[in-house]
């Protein structure tokens, strides 16, 4: 008997989804750089890339949430008042209480 393929799974977003990450990430590497940014307050992918030594950091949050990192985006103020966007998403580390 095979297993099923199309086993039900919780919304994205669910409390599932924020286990403990099962990999350590090496604190020198662009992934843990930008880890630490994100502990320390939200940014944009604009601001880690003018932060830390980086060509793309949507691609590096990416593989973050892909290894188990609870890492989200909010919406906030745009910093360019003369800029057409109102607002910008950022990254945001969502800490286990």
């Amino acid at each position: 008997m095979a297993a099923p393929f199309n086993k039900k799974r919780g919304p994205e977003g669910s409390r599932a989804d924020h286990s403990k990450p099962s990999c350590k990430i090496n604190p020198n590497t662009q992934q843990g750089m930008v880890l630490e940014v994100l502990r320390q307050h939200p940014a944009s992918a604009f601001e880690l890339q003018h932060l830390l030594p980086l060509a793309d950091a949507r691609a590096v949050v990416r593989d973050l949430k892909k290894k188990g990192f609870p890492i989200d985006t909010v919406e906030a103020p745009n910093p360019n008042q003369n800029a057409r966007c109102k607002t910008i998403k950022r990254y945001r580390l969502i800490e286990a209480q």
